[in-house]
């Protein structure tokens, strides 16, 4: 395929192969007709901006040449008699016909006229893809390599429509909600343009969607200045603009979350005087804003890092971060990627507005943490590429980072201080030890020294040889040494504190029975941080009464710990040497059945829970075409759901450890079978699970497992208002389900479509969609499917006003769901129903429902449920002349949704809130709420909710 390009140097491709376009007058020609591709150039018009206005006498032989030389360049299998072709002479002139999307600039156009489509359908964040994509064609300024051409009005044009497609690009990304990605690009141009009001005006919009309202007054004074000093003019109509809503906008809309994270100080902490001064000199000199402590295993730099941020969080004003970069466990470290997004949620960021890349969220961090005096620990680090994006963009913020590796590329290229922890000196490690054994050290200050020895000084071993001897409280602390020193079943190491502190685990081992020890190995193969009685219990393959035996022996041991959940941890060593023991004493065969069983307690236990809260969800399965065996037993609600809150966070750490085991259809299963909880309330948790579950069904080559996972994924995505992300991942399946033919798959995706297009605002789409998915339910005989589509449809027809149909479709929903004994569709039918007799001023019977739903929704926990209940009884009593007791029903549900992260529900409450206020008649109060709701519903793109916040907004003016 021939592809010319012309934004940047001039180029010309036949496939991949790049061929020259000859000297520079026919690279002149050759960039004008492709500047007019797909329209006549004249010859007087290339004579002209060859040679000006005294051509010479030969310019038409001159140019028929770089003609004649073009075409076998462009087209070098067409004949020079024949018609048509890439190049013909047309008259007095020439024209080059090209395929579409054959010059960049032909695919730069078509997306920019794509993305203001896309912008005036109130589609942002798929116009900033768009933009984003066209302005990624862009290497440098058009032709710039036939300098020629730089003046000429088609060149200049052109860079004026790059100019034109990059604002827009920006104003796009903020209304979007993707300020931080744009921010950094947005600084330099305004810094290179000072005079540019369009340029300055959109960086002051970035800076106050960054939360960053001071920055954004202080910009606009010094543009003030810079246009009244240099060009004698005051601010025009945008840059005005600007300030105004800058004005109109609450000052605490911005103010930050402080956060308060540290973990707590360990007791007893003795020594290092000079290397906490070396930190306090490194925090003092502001010089880079980072430093990293580094040491061998078990030295202790966790322990040392948290007490100095206790010790100095006075410091820190704006805040403590404390994340584990789990950089110990080579396997399971944590991406940058995962990290900051991690860091981003603790300073309040919401996930709307948390960027979907990662250079993107560290533009976002950078803005986030700038002028903010904040401790970030960034603890047991693995290298400098994972924690290079998370440094901040100035040293206001601190970073203080711990590892086992000496972070070369930190200090060198970074300026980060290092401080090196060696082991205890010998007083201060006797000093531990006398803390920890009391008298019975004191009492024997040699035996202290040698078991100090013993333990190679270093602090986590001396803590375990501590609770050892306490153990042995019968034998003298020479005893305890003399023993320690016979009894050395493990040197794994060949010297040193490491060997050191094996031979320290090694003492607590060799002292368990058999069964304990494997227990305590086969446990070091789960990749989650902690293990319940029950997952023990299938890793072992006994029953959990024998299990809780061996667990209580490995707590007595001092090699795990129960916290008041009952989860049974590790410290993240004695998790390594378990790990070690396994590889080395148990088989293969034996370690991938526990592999095995682990995996299956988690699915199967997902799926009883899935079963006890939401019956009807296994038959949808079925109907999906997936397979998925009965749960491991019947569990109550109450233990379905205390168990599935306490394993949220292991779920995708469980789903990755499936597809790294070739165990793919684990993490399909069990991403399946917690969807239903996930859709309850948990969006930013479902994300990573879905991530890799989708990756799972793509290793088994399963279409129909992969378009279940993306119908899950896109609804978890419209949830969280990410209306683009979701549009993709619902077409992705539908896509996949009309290529296997999967009939019941088609109708629920279509089902959510129409969902996220009518909250866009495409009704008429959206009408199609719902009706095409009650049709498909009907016709495939699927109960639920059919009641949940009649909701769906019930919903966009009491938005369009149309009552009475939507009541009978509400009512249909419920029965058919009643008779499947399906709680969360009776549930979501009764609310419906609520809203609509609210909608039309019935609010007794609004009421009633929305009391029986709020009810159901509590039972099952479904959380956002819970809030839309409690939203919409709140608008019945306030139609009842109830405001102040709505507004207590309100808060409740904002406080939710807040909780959940559901940005629409947010904008909807505020909303609300709003409008009860405004009957109170605090005016003032519900400006400010309405606002708010503007503001987010701007971001989401949420037409209705915008729509009923500016309309309160002018009724208040």
């Amino acid at each position: 395929m021939l592809v010319v390009q012309v934004l940047g140097r001039l180029r010309v491709w036949h496939g991949d192969r790049e061929v020259d376009p000859g000297p520079p007058a026919r690279r002149h020609v050759l960039g004008l007709l492709a500047l007019n591709v797909g329209r006549l150039t004249t010859r007087r018009e290339l004579i002209e901006s060859l040679w000006g206005e005294r051509p010479p006498s030969s310019a038409v032989n001159v140019l028929h040449t770089h003609a004649k030389h073009l075409r076998k360049l462009l087209d070098p299998q067409h004949t020079p008699r024949g018609q048509g072709g890439v190049l013909s002479t047309v008259g007095d002139g020439y024209l080059l016909r090209l395929p579409d999307d054959a010059t960049d600039l032909q695919r730069f156009r078509r997306l920019a006229a794509m993305a203001q489509v896309a912008a005036d359908r109130d589609d942002p964040g798929y116009a900033v893809s768009l933009l984003r994509d066209a302005l990624r064609l862009w290497t440098d300024d058009p032709l710039c390599d036939v300098p020629a051409l730089d003046d000429h009005p088609a060149v200049l044009g052109l860079k004026a429509q790059r100019r034109q497609a990059q604002l827009s690009y920006w104003n796009l990304a903020l209304r979007a909600g993707n300020a931080a990605e744009v921010l950094a690009a947005l600084t330099a141009r305004a810094a290179a343009e000072p005079l540019d009001e369009a340029v300055q005006a959109t960086l002051i919009r970035a800076y106050q969607a960054t939360g960053q309202r001071m920055l954004a007054f202080e910009h606009y004074a010094a543009t003030r200045r810079a246009l009244a000093d240099e060009l004698g003019v005051a601010p025009g109509p945008e840059l005005a603009q600007a300030h105004r809503q800058l004005l109109d906008e609450p000052a605490e809309r911005g103010t930050p979350l402080v956060p308060r994270q540290l973990p707590a100080p360990v007791p007893d902490f003795v020594g290092r005087v000079d290397e906490l001064a070396l930190l306090d000199a490194a925090h003092a000199s502001g010089a880079c804003g980072a430093a990293v402590v580094c040491g061998t295993a078990g030295v202790g730099k966790t322990a040392f890092a948290v007490f100095w941020g206790h010790l100095r969080r006075d410091r820190f004003p704006d805040g403590w971060i404390h994340l584990d970069l789990r950089g110990d466990d080579t396997e399971h470290a944590m991406s940058a990627y995962e990290a900051l997004g991690r860091l981003l949620t603790a300073v309040a960021v919401p996930d709307p507005q948390i960027p979907a890349d990662t250079e993107s969220r560290a533009a976002r961090w950078r803005t986030e943490t700038d002028s903010r005096r904040m401790l970030v620990l960034l603890d047991n680090a693995a290298s400098a590429d994972q924690v290079r994006p998370l440094l901040p963009g100035t040293p206001d913020t601190f970073v203080l980072i711990t590892s086992r590796d000496s972070q070369t590329a930190l200090v060198a290229l970074h300026g980060a201080r290092r401080i090196e922890l060696d082991l205890l000196p010998p007083p201060d490690a006797a000093g531990l030890l006398d803390r920890l054994l009391g008298e019975r050290a004191r009492a024997d200050q040699t035996s202290v020294a040698a078991l100090a020895a013993v333990c190679a000084r270093l602090p986590l071993a001396l803590r375990l040889a501590a609770e050892y001897a306490g153990a042995q409280a019968h034998l003298p602390l020479s005893g305890i040494v003399a023993q320690l020193h016979r009894d050395s079943p493990l040197d794994l190491l060949d010297a040193g504190g490491s060997a050191a502190i094996r031979h320290v685990f090694g003492w607590s081992y060799q002292r368990l029975d058999a069964a304990a020890r494997r227990l305590f190995r086969l446990l070091g193969l789960n990749p989650v941080p902690y293990c319940t009685l029950a997952g023990a219990a299938a890793l072992s393959g006994t029953d959990e009464a024998a299990t809780a035996q061996l667990l209580h022996r490995l707590t007595g041991a001092h090699l795990m710990r129960c916290d008041p959940l009952g989860r049974y941890a590790f410290h993240d060593l004695l998790r390594a040497y378990a790990a070690e023991l396994s590889r080395a004493f148990d088989g293969p065969t034996e370690r991938d059945a526990a592999i095995e069983r682990l995996l299956a307690h988690y699915v199967d236990t997902a799926v009883a829970a899935s079963d006890a809260l939401h019956p009807e969800w296994s038959a949808s399965w079925q109907r999906a075409g997936l397979v998925l065996k009965p749960g491991a037993g019947r569990l109550s609600a109450a233990v379905a759901l205390a168990w599935l809150d306490s394993e949220l966070p292991s779920f995708a750490t469980i789903c990755q450890f499936a597809r790294r085991q070739r165990r793919p259809e684990y993490a399909v299963n069990l991403a399946t079978a917690v969807y239903r909880y996930l859709e309850a309330g948990h969006g930013t948790e479902a994300q990573p699970i879905h991530e890799h579950a989708i990756g799972a069904a793509q290793d088994l080559a399963d279409p129909t497992a992969e378009a279940h996972l993306r119908t899950n994924a896109g609804v978890i995505e419209r949830l969280l208002s990410h209306y683009s992300s979701a549009l993709s991942e619902l077409s992705r399946a539908l896509a996949l389900y009309r290529r296997v033919d999967n009939r019941h798959g088609q109708a629920r995706v279509l089902s959510n479509l129409g969902i996220v297009e009518e909250r866009l605002g495409g009704l008429a789409s959206s009408a199609r969609r719902h009706r095409e998915a009650v049709a498909i339910y009907q016709e495939i005989n699927d109960p639920h499917g059919h009641a949940s589509a009649l909701t769906n449809l019930g919903n966009l027809e009491s938005a369009t006003g149309d009552y009475a149909q939507a009541a009978q479709r509400f009512l249909a929903a419920h029965d058919i769901f009643a008779t499947l004994g399906a709680r969360t569709g009776q549930a979501i039918a009764l609310t419906n129903l609520g809203d609509m007799y609210t909608s039309l001023g019935e609010s007794a019977p609004a009421a009633d429902r929305l009391r029986s739903a709020l009810s159901l929704f509590r039972e099952i926990g479904h959380r956002d449920g819970e809030a839309t209940a409690l939203s919409n009884l709140g608008t019945a009593l306030s139609l009842q002349g109830l405001h102040q007791q709505a507004i207590g029903h309100f808060a409740e549900a904002l406080d939710i949704f807040r909780g959940i992260r559901h940005r629409y529900g947010e904008a909807s409450v505020l909303n609300a809130i709003g409008r009860a206020l405004q009957a109170l008649g605090r005016d003032d109060e519900a400006i400010e709420r309405h606002r708010l709701a503007l503001a987010i519903a701007t971001e989401t793109g949420d037409e209705d909710e915008r729509d009923r916040a500016a309309g309160a907004l002018r009724d208040l003016a």
